[in-house]
């Protein structure tokens, strides 16, 4: 049972890592192309994090599981703190 689980848990974790890795992509080659602007990989990272964030509220709202939905608008809000922190930033690095 144990080495099953740990067969199990190794799976999972690199599908999490291959399809992490394809949207990490797909979203640096769509906002070059199609909005002709380049994001860094902070950027792309939150983007990532807000779509997972957003899928997890979707389903629990679906299934009426509120104890998932809480805590991933707990977890929204400092992604949306770092977002206006990061932009802050730059714009203070733009005028120096």
């Amino acid at each position: 049972m144990g080495n099953a689980a740990l067969i199990i848990f190794i799976a999972i974790l690199g599908m999490a890592v291959f399809y992490s890795t394809v949207a990490y992509f797909l979203i640096r080659m769509i906002s070059k192309k199609a909005f002709k602007r380049n994001l860094d990989r902070y950027q792309i990272i939150q983007i990532i994090m807000l779509m997972a964030i957003g899928l997890m509220i979707i389903q629990s709202v679906r299934y009426q599981s509120w104890n998932m939905a809480l805590p991933a608008l707990g977890l929204l809000m400092p992604l949306l703190s770092l977002n206006v922190s990061m932009r802050r930033r730059r714009e203070s690095n733009k005028v120096d």
